[in-house]
């Protein structure tokens, strides 16, 4: 079975990089515990995404990323997390897309 993989691209707001990639680092830990496989953070370094923040989540397969999208946001960690974020928005999603890994 072909690994999925969700990329999204996040732009900070100004003055807010480190906080930005401090709250990515709280959703990896709710995330693994919700059933994604793997998280990384990566920041843009040149190119298109100079200063913006990537976030890889890996799936074992697109039935498990569906499995996963199904239950995430009933997902007590998850809904608490996103309660005490969703009135303080600090970085805009530039792009999010699901890529499914070729043999």
């Amino acid at each position: 079975m072909a690994r999925a993989f969700e990329i999204s691209i996040w732009k900070p707001h100004a003055g807010k990089r480190t906080e930005c990639l401090n709250r990515m680092k709280e959703w990896r830990e709710v995330s693994l515990k919700a059933g994604v496989s793997s998280y990384e953070i990566l920041a843009g370094s040149a190119g298109k995404d100079v200063n913006n923040i990537v976030i890889i989540q890996g799936f074992k397969g697109l039935a498990d990323n569906g499995a996963v999208n199904e239950t995430f946001f009933s997902n007590p960690d998850v809904v608490a997390l996103w309660q005490k974020w969703q009135h303080d928005v600090i970085a805009d999603l530039v792009s999010h897309d699901l890529y499914e890994e070729e043999a």
